[in-house]
C-alpha cells in the first residue's frame, strides 16, 4: 500500500474557509429528496450522506444549483443519521444498487476499495479536475496508486469547554497551547469539585481514534504506519487508558455508564445539558456546538503537545464514487462541482471542513461568521507547526476502531486493567489487519 502524509503546505494552501456540520445529527430516520424534478429523459444521480434535516436542506440547495446549470442531470439525496449510515450503505452495495456518490470516512475507504467497490477517480480527467489540489490532500484518498476518494475538506480533533461552567466552578484554563495531561487532569477535577458534582470536568470520547493517534504521536508512535501496519504499542495504549482511569477515579471524568445515552442533538448531549464541561469534537463542527450552547464554548487543543506534537490535520470526509455507477462520468462531474465550484458552497457554506481547493477556500472565507473564523484560525495555527504525518487508514481499520470502543468499555467498568486492554487491542488489531489483507 502506498500512502503519503498530509503536509503543512496542504493545510496552508486551503486554510481560509470553515465548516459546521459533522456534528451529532438531528434526525434518526432516513430521508430522500430530489433536486430538479423527476429526471425523466436525463441522468439521475444518487448521493448518500448522513445529515440532519437542516443539513440535508443545505445539500439540496447545492444540488438544485447544479441542476440549474446542468438541466439534464437530477441529483437524488438519500440522507440519514450517522449511526445508520454504514449499515444502509453496505445493504445497497450487497444488493448491487450502490449510490453513485457517497460519504466515506478514512477508515472505511480501504475496506471498500479493497473489495473493488469504488471507482478510480483519476480515470475521469475530463470530468473531475484535480490540478488545483495539493498532492498531499489527494494522497489521503489514494490506495495502491488509485484515487478512491477526494476529501470534502480538512479538519482536526479539538476540545470545547463551556466557559459558563468554568466560571461557576471558579476555574481558569491554563495556556492550552502548551498544557500537559497533568494540567488536563487537575482542571477537570477542579471543575467537578467547584460545581459540587453538578457538572463533571469532561466526557471526552476516550476511544476516538484521532485522540488515541494524538497520544501515540506525542510518544513517537502512530496509530497506523505508512505501510498500513499497526504503529501503536500495547504499552502506549495502556498508559493512555491508565490516564483515563486515574481521571475518572479522581472525579474529573463522568462516572462509568453515565454517558451511554446517545443524544441525536447537541442540545440533548451531556455537554448541552451541562452534565460535563468539556467534550471532544472535530474542530470543524465548532459553530454547531457553540450555537447550541449560546456562544459559551471555547475551542482548545488537546493537552500534551509540548515538547512533541501528536496532532494531525486530516480529511474531514471523502467523496467517493461507486465502481458500479451507471453514470460514472456524470458522477465524477458532480464530485468536481462539490470540490471546485464555489457555487456549491453558497448554500452549505463549508459544511465539511476547510475546502481543499485554495481558490474556493478564499471565496468562502469572505462569508465566514465569527465561529467559522475561530475554526480556521485554530487549524492554521496548527498548520504552522511540525505535525506528524497522516496516512490513509488500511483495510481493517473500521473493525479496529469498533474493537477499541469495546475494549475501552471494559476498562471503564473495571473488567479489564489498562495493561490487559493494551495487550488485547494490539493482538486483536494485528489479527484484523491480517484478515483484511488476506
Amino acid at each position: 500500500m502506498s500512502t503519503h502524509p498530509l503536509s503543512r503546505r496542504t493545510v496552508l494552501a486551503a486554510g481560509t474557509a470553515t465548516a459546521s456540520a459533522l456534528a451529532l445529527t438531528g434526525c434518526s430516520r432516513f430521508g430522500a429528496s430530489s433536486s430538479g424534478g423527476s429526471g425523466e429523459g436525463g441522468t439521475q444521480l444518487t448521493v448518500m450522506a448522513w445529515a440532519s434535516a437542516e443539513q440535508a436542506a443545505m445539500y439540496e440547495k447545492a444540488f438544485a444549483a447544479y441542476h440549474e446549470a446542468n438541466p439534464d442531470v437530477t441529483v437524488k439525496l438519500e440522507w440519514m443519521d450517522v449511526s445508520s449510515y454504514q449499515d444502509k450503505l453496505n445493504t445497497r452495495f450487497a444488493a448491487g444498487n450502490p449510490p453513485d456518490v457517497m460519504f466515506l470516512v478514512g477508515r472505511w475507504l480501504g475496506e471498500y476499495a479493497s473489495r473493488g467497490a469504488l471507482a478510480d477517480l483519476s480515470t475521469f480527467p475530463d470530468d473531475l479536475h484535480l490540478d488545483a489540489l495539493d498532492d498531499g490532500i489527494l494522497a489521503s484518498g489514494r490506495l495502491d496508486g488509485k484515487l478512491h476518494g477526494v476529501p470534502t475538506g480538512t479538519t482536526t480533533a479539538a476540545l470545547v469547554y463551556n466557559t459558563k461552567i468554568l466560571q461557576q466552578a471558579g476555574v481558569t484554563l491554563p495556556n492550552t497551547d502548551t498544557w500537559s495531561w497533568q494540567d488536563f487532569h487537575d482542571v477537570n477535577v477542579a471543575i467537578t469539585k467547584g460545581t459540587d458534582g453538578k457538572s463533571f470536568g469532561t466526557g471526552y470520547n476516550i476511544p476516538w481514534p484521532p485522540t488515541v493517534a494524538q497520544w501515540a504521536g506525542q510518544r513517537g508512535e502512530t496509530l497506523f504506519t505508512e505501510e498500513g501496519a499497526l504503529g501503536l504499542s500495547a504499552q502506549t495504549l495502556a498508559a493512555y487508558f491508565q490516564m483515563t482511569v486515574d481521571l475518572r477515579n479522581a472525579g474529573g471524568y463522568a462516572p462509568a455508564g453515565s454517558l451511554d445515552d446517545q443524544a441525536t442533538t447537541v442540545e440533548n448531549s451531556p455537554l448541552g445539558k451541562g452534565f460535563v464541561a468539556s467534550q471532544s469534537i472535530p474542530a470543524n463542527v465548532f459553530a454547531d456546538y457553540n450555537t447550541a450552547l449560546d456562544g459559551n464554548l471555547t475551542l482548545v487543543r488537546f493537552p500534551g503537545e509540548s515538547p512533541t506534537h501528536g496532532y494531525q490535520i486530516t480529511p474531514t470526509l471523502l467523496w467517493s464514487q461507486a465502481a458500479q455507477s451507471k453514470n460514472p462520468e456524470a458522477a465524477a462531474a458532480l464530485i468536481d462541482y462539490l470540490t471546485n465550484d464555489a457555487k456549491s458552497f453558497e448554500a452549505r457554506s463549508a459544511l465539511l471542513g476547510v475546502p481543499v481547493n485554495p481558490d474556493v477556500a478564499s471565496q468562502v472565507a469572505t462569508t465566514l461568521p465569527a465561529d467559522g473564523k475561530t475554526f480556521v484560525d485554530f487549524l492554521l495555527a496548527l498548520g504552522d507547526e511540525e505535525l506528524p504525518a497522516y496516512y490513509l487508514e488500511p483495510a481493517g481499520a473500521g473493525e479496529i476502531a469498533d474493537n477499541l470502543v469495546s475494549i475501552a468499555t471494559e476498562v471503564e467498568f473495571g473488567r479489564m486493567t489498562p495493561q490487559q486492554a493494551g495487550e488485547k487491542f494490539v493482538t486483536d488489531a494485528q489479527a484484523s489487519l491480517s484478515r483484511a489483507a488476506s
